[in-house]
């Protein structure tokens, strides 16, 4: 039983690997209007032009939050491409 516990914790472990730079980065990223905007993105809800004005404000935030896999990047190329806003080139 201790086995099988003790080896259920390291595939745990080796599951979430330590956060990256780029990790830190993009939560610093996050402001409060712009989680509010990913968070409807997420659930494919239509963008709201505060949203909008939000990701243009944060537009160099945008390939970190790719990178930390926040965000599906086909949702959230729809929704750029709604608010008039290229895909970031990571």
């Amino acid at each position: 039983m201790v086995a099988l516990l003790l080896i259920t914790f390291v595939i745990a472990l080796a599951s979430f690997p330590p956060p990256t730079s780029s990790k830190s980065n993009a939560k610093s990223c996050l402001t409060s209007a712009v989680k509010v905007c990913f968070d409807g993105i997420a659930r494919g809800a239509p963008v709201k032009p505060a949203c909008c004005a939000s990701l243009k404000e944060h537009h160099t935030c945008l390939c970190d939050i790719i990178k930390s896999r926040m965000v599906d990047t086909s949702v959230l190329s729809s929704s750029l491409k709604s608010c008039g806003m290229p895909n970031p080139k990571c």
